[in-house]
């Protein structure tokens, strides 16, 4: 069976990218795999933006059984849905997460949600949601059965690396972008702050002054998927501050290195850490930063992530490929 990704973004450093790529990778035999997407004209606002024009008679051309396409909120996703629907291929549609947008941003959502998505819901043979969180929003804009499947995380590379308590930062890993909440990082004021990840729309000249102006001590850095875990071991905390998320990979991956994960109770992070700790809450940004950090500064957490890290099995890349699959195997 012939898979095609339709995705507005491929080969970069991002949670969707390494979601298409890592499922390419970990399918299980008699399926193959194609990826087209990454290269359509960006609009400068906002990276999502992407117009799939020469891509959108690529996928046209292309020998395949089921399409997927990925993410809520761009162009692929709904010239994907054209694509099947001239075609008469099926057609799989995973929502990373459900965006809540605000300024000039709010009028393409508008218009997405009320003329593109009910096109894609239509169309779709098969809805994913890598989030429950995401479920009851998507169920507002659709009557089809909404599917959970997580995101996982390769437990061969993320793997600890010392302790986290001789570390030295408070690490954030993503891109720097206003809807990831970056700017909180610098509420952490008594730990370097390491930002790892690609800039968008300009915000690390914008948390470079930011923290000039309140003395801070900030570093940023960008690295590959591969060198990943090294930049974790100098995590003495990951933190991800987001709006929104669906389920965020880089929890997964500070977990599997043996680092505390703090994020905002957002998207599928609530339940997925009460699977894997007893005292979930402890890890909830609820509050400023900083205090969150001073009381998990109070704690012994290496046996906590020690049996944390055991449970991260279920979350393996191979078997969250293994429940694509048997989606794509209920469309024949």
């Amino acid at each position: 069976m012939e898979i095609l990704h339709f995705v507005h973004s491929y080969n970069e450093k991002n949670g969707i990218s390494l979601h298409v790529a890592s499922l390419v990778e970990s399918m299980p035999a008699g399926f193959g795999a194609q990826v087209i997407g990454g290269k359509g004209l960006s609009l400068p606002f906002f990276s999502a933006l992407r117009f799939p024009i020469g891509e959108f008679f690529s996928a046209l051309r292309t020998d395949f059984d089921i399409m997927h396409v990925h993410g809520y909120g761009n162009f692929y996703s709904f010239f994907g849905a054209i694509v099947c629907a001239l075609r008469g291929k099926k057609l799989v549609w995973t929502v990373h997460g459900y965006p809540r947008i605000g300024g000039a941003r709010r009028l393409f959502y508008y218009v997405y949600r009320y003329l593109m998505a009910p096109w894609i819901f239509w169309k779709a043979d098969a809805i994913i949601s890598v989030s429950e969180d995401v479920v009851p929003l998507l169920e507002k804009e659709t009557k089809k059965e909404i599917l959970v499947v997580p995101n996982g995380v390769d437990l061969e590379l993320f793997k600890p690396d010392g302790e986290y308590s001789g570390a030295e930062y408070a690490c954030y890993v993503g891109r720097l972008d206003k809807d990831k909440g970056v700017e909180r990082m610098l509420e952490c004021t008594q730990l370097p702050i390491l930002f790892v990840g690609p800039d968008e729309d300009g915000m690390k000249a914008k948390l470079q002054k930011a923290a000039a102006g309140k003395n801070m001590e900030v570093e940023f850095e960008e690295a590959a998927y591969e060198e990943m875990p090294r930049e974790y071991a100098k995590c003495r905390y990951v933190v991800l501050p987001s709006r929104y998320e669906g389920f965020p990979l880089t929890m997964l991956e500070a977990i599997a290195c043996g680092r505390p994960f703090v994020c905002t109770d957002v998207g599928q992070v609530r339940q997925t850490l009460g699977a894997l700790f007893e005292k979930p809450e402890m890890f909830l940004l609820d509050g400023d930063l900083q205090g969150k950090i001073s009381l998990l500064e109070k704690e012994n957490l290496l046996h906590a992530l020690k049996e944390a890290r055991e449970k991260l099995e279920k979350y393996s890349w191979k078997a969250v490929a293994q429940r694509v699959a048997r989606i794509y195997e209920g469309l024949k």
